[in-house]
């Protein structure tokens, strides 16, 4: 399929809004203006197959901004025999390349502006639903409940994007949509049709970021493809000094994956119990005791290796660990805790009640066994 068809295909497809495609490279039309230079090439004698003969003479663009407009040169090298200074005169005549430069290059622009300015909306987007989520998974909120279902929906959003092995598009972002309908996660949610539309922006949120890095892409290929286009089908060389004009400025949006986009500024504001494990016992390290080389254990770990004698910190073999008093409690931590893991703080406290309770009867009755006489 010729590639003018295969994008507005794709446009359609991914169901690209339609004041999107007016800002589109209309491909078609430039491809028209393209045979129109042919034309006008054959007319004056300048066929492409001259064009092309490295023997008589090559031909290839400068360009120069002014303003909004872009001023294309024709420039010359060759031998000097009678056909190439005909050529050389001749040339100077072509005024429908003029018409497809000027055309691309105002497309061009006008389709940066709004791609610069939809990435800052998108990016608005997301910082706003940022916030309002994180209110919503806020460890004062006193619904808990809530909490935990938000934080079990992106674990399965980032969970699912790894199985893919890939990034997602409109087709595989729908299938994770219908896990988490599967899972009844929403429905669980003790404020439902609060939680619903929050929920449904984040989709809403993901397709549009979707449909904009596929409309960036589409674009971009457009514009090279044009170019190239024109190259063949003139043999008047453009692509090298026309691509310097017409480059795309990097994107904030695309420079990274967009599941890292939605990952850094959505999913992390919400804690992530594996950033408060233990590294020794892997529970959730309640009563933190932060050592002077700032990696952080629970208490009862830590009561565990200064009786063992073990100087040295797990993480990075500081020799610190001696050092550790009750003043190496990370209070502020603490409370984070019991804030954003209500239930995990529960059985780290039954836990420990029982390990207390077990070593205080061995140090009472020693560690034999019962004897009933």
């Amino acid at each position: 399929m010729k590639f003018g068809k295969t994008f507005e295909k794709e446009l359609e497809e991914d169901e690209i809004p339609e004041e999107w495609i007016e800002k589109s490279i209309h491909y078609k039309p430039l491809k028209k203006s393209i045979n129109r230079v042919v034309d006008e090439m054959e007319r004056i004698g300048l066929s492409k197959h001259v064009a092309a003969d490295p023997e008589h003479c090559h031909l290839y663009y400068e360009f120069e901004r002014h303003g909004d407009s872009l001023e294309a040169r024709l420039k010359f090298e060759g031998n000097s025999d009678d056909e190439t200074e005909s050529i050389r005169s001749e040339r100077l005549k072509l005024a429908s390349d003029h018409e497809f430069f000027d055309d691309l290059y105002h497309q061009y622009t006008e389709l940066e502006q709004f791609n610069q300015s939809h990435e800052e909306e998108l990016l608005t987007k997301i910082q706003l639903l940022s916030s309002m989520i994180k209110q919503l998974t806020d460890g004062n909120n006193k619904h808990k409940s809530d909490m935990y279902l938000w934080r079990e929906i992106f674990n399965q959003y980032v969970d699912f994007k790894l199985d893919l092995k890939t990034h997602f598009n409109r087709k595989t972002f729908n299938q994770f949509v219908q896990h988490i309908t599967e899972l009844k996660l929403i429905k669980s949610f003790k404020h439902t049709k609060q939680n619903e539309k929050f929920f449904n922006k984040f989709c809403d949120l993901n397709l549009e970021l979707i449909q904009f890095l596929k409309f960036e892409k589409l674009n971009a290929i457009a514009v090279k493809k044009i170019i190239k286009k024109f190259d063949k089908h003139t043999m008047l060389q453009s692509r090298k000094n026309l691509t310097k004009m017409v480059t795309f400025h990097e994107s904030k949006l695309s420079t990274q994956s967009m599941e890292q986009i939605i990952c850094t500024d959505i999913v992390r504001v919400i804690p992530q119990l594996d950033d408060y494990l233990c590294p020794i016992c892997f529970a959730i390290a309640y009563k933190p005791v932060r050592l002077s080389c700032d990696h952080f254990f629970c208490l009862r770990c830590m009561i565990k290796l200064q009786r063992r004698g073990e100087k040295k910190c797990p993480m990075c073999r500081d020799t610190v660990v001696m050092d550790a008093t009750e003043q190496n409690i990370d209070y502020q931590l603490m409370e984070l805790m019991k804030h954003q893991f209500p239930d995990e703080v529960k059985s780290k406290k039954k836990l420990n009640d029982r390990e207390v309770t077990e070593e205080s009867l061995q140090a009472l009755y020693g560690g034999g066994q019962c004897t009933i006489v």
